[in-house]
This record gives C-alpha cells, structure tokens and sequence, in this order.
C-alpha cells in the first residue's frame, strides 16, 4: 500500500479512536482450600475484595499455622461456628421486626441480582431460615402474642430472637437499587473481618489444648501455607486515548523528509493550463481569481 495512503489511513484511526492493546496489572488474592469450610473460603474470597491482602496475610498465616494442629473435625465445626456467630450476634431489638411474605420476596429477588459468591450463599441462608420460621407451626402464635404487645412463653421469644436477626438484615437490603449489592457488601465488611478474628482466636485456643509444648513456629510467607496459597490475578486496565494535539496531527504534514519524497502512483497532473487564458473554459472565466494571500489563516 502506498505510504500516503498508509498514513492517511493511520490519522483518521487516530482521530476517531481505535482498538489498542491493552496492558495488563498484575494482583494477588488469597485462595483457601478444600480442607476448610466453605464459609471460611467464600468470607477471606471477600475481603479480598475489599480489604489490602498485606492486612489479611498475617490472619491468614496464623489460621493456617493453627489449623495444621486440628483435625479436620475440629476445623470445621470450630470454623462454622465462630461464623456464625458472628454473622447472627446481635443486640438489636426493632419492635417493628417482621417477617413475611414481603422478606421472602425482597430476598428471592436480591439473590437473582448478587453475583458475588459470599453474598449470595449468605442470602440463600436467610431464605431458607426464614422461610423455615414462616412454615413452622408456632409462628400463627408468635404473631398473635406479639401483636397483643406481650410474649408469653419461652418458645416464642425464641422465635422473636431469630425474627430480630433475620430482619436485621433483610431490612439492608434493596434489590431495587443498583449499588445495593456494594451497599451490603460495606455493611458485611467489618463483620466479616471480625469473624475472620474470631476464627483465629479460637483456632489458636484449641492448638494449645491439643499441645502439651509450645506451638510450632508460625507460618510467615505465602510459599510455606497450606491450607491458603496466594494467587495472582491479572486484570485489563482500562485506558483512556491520548487526545490528540494539533501538533501531532499537523506534524506529520509539515515533515521536509515526508513533503521532499515523491509519492509512487499519484496520477500526473492535466497537460492543460488551467490559469491560461487561452485554455480556459468560457464558462470558468467569470470565476472570482484566487486570493493572492494566506489572510484567511487569522482565523485560525
């Protein structure tokens, strides 16, 4: 292809935009494993998201250097437990806690729009929890006491309580929205890092029941894990065009090395004088003369 060509082709693209190669950014997040509980594993997959790996490496390696000394029983239902806990502790009483066919529906339709993992096995937990409280067969009389004003037995202040967790977190939630999703996920972040906490501590409780001497030394880089291994992720950045100066455009143009060489294949120019009077067409004569000057560039 002509070299002309080639450039003109080349200055529009660059005018207009075009696709360019897209450099990569190298990340790191922390993977668990098989051989803890789900929760544990979608929970640190979370705060991944969210919270620098440096502030959740140090957790990690304790968990991981504690839980080298259980047995996976141990692991598992000390793991689950303390996760719980610490998603369901709550000291809040709303006298307007409520749950209905409306909780079914908001949370039926949040777990359609949630694509992040922990979030929706999460809500999937709510569901089938309260859809188990509306079903069972003391729920009609836990609604007529609490609209008297007054719970009278155990059992259905049993119920209250898991009403009151439940809707603590049902009522976060707003499927309508389009951040909600984000929104939970600020809500949860500081709960999750707390149970993350809770799991190390009690970890670290049951090893040293399990040891009659002191506890191995901990686990400090991420090639000595066993249960986590660090994994790097590589993302597209998204690049923003370079706008194009006059300069850039015009350069090229104005190049003595581009301007001095002769273009191959350019069609030669008419053999007639079009200036020459003799030559003109009569119909071409009353056409004002060019301007002897550049003044028209001041405008520019």
């Amino acid at each position: 292809m002509n070299k002309y060509l080639i450039f003109i082709f080349s200055t529009m693209l660059s005018l207009n935009g075009f696709a360019q190669e897209i450099p990569k950014k190298s990340n790191s997040k922390i993977i668990g494993s098989k051989e803890l509980p789900l929760e544990l594993n979608l929970i640190v997959n979370n705060l991944g998201n969210s919270v620098e790996i440096e502030q959740l490496l140090p957790i990690i390696f304790r968990i991981d250097s504690y839980a080298r000394i259980l047995s996976k029983e141990d692991i598992f239902l000390i793991g689950k437990i303390e996760i719980y806990k610490s998603l369901l502790k709550s000291d809040e009483i709303n006298k307007k806690a409520l749950i209905d066919g409306n909780s079914i529906s908001i949370l039926k339709e949040s777990i359609s729009k949630t694509r992040e993992p922990f979030v929706k096995w999460f809500l999937k937990a709510l569901l089938a929890d309260s859809e188990a409280l509306i079903n069972s067969a003391i729920f009609k009389d836990y609604l007529l006491q609490k609209n008297n004003g007054h719970l009278e037995s155990i059992e259905n202040k049993k119920i209250d309580k898991k009403v009151q967790l439940l809707f603590r977190w049902i009522s976060k939630l707003s499927p309508e929205s389009p951040d909600f999703q984000s929104q939970f996920n600020i809500d949860l972040a500081p709960i999750l890092m707390n149970s993350l906490l809770n799991v190390e501590t009690s970890f670290l409780l049951m090893a040293k029941n399990n040891l009659s001497s002191a506890i191995p030394p901990l686990v400090n880089s991420p090639g000595e894990l066993k249960f986590f291994h660090v994994k790097n992720i590589v993302e597209p950045i998204k690049l923003t065009p370079k706008k194009k100066t006059v300069d850039d455009i015009l350069g090229p143009l104005t190049d003595d090395t581009i301007q001095n060489e002769a273009p191959s294949n350019v069609p030669e120019p008419s053999k007639e004088d079009w200036i020459n009077e003799e030559v003109q067409p009569a119909k071409s004569k009353n056409l004002p003369n060019p301007s002897n000057d550049a003044d028209w560039l001041q405008d520019f």
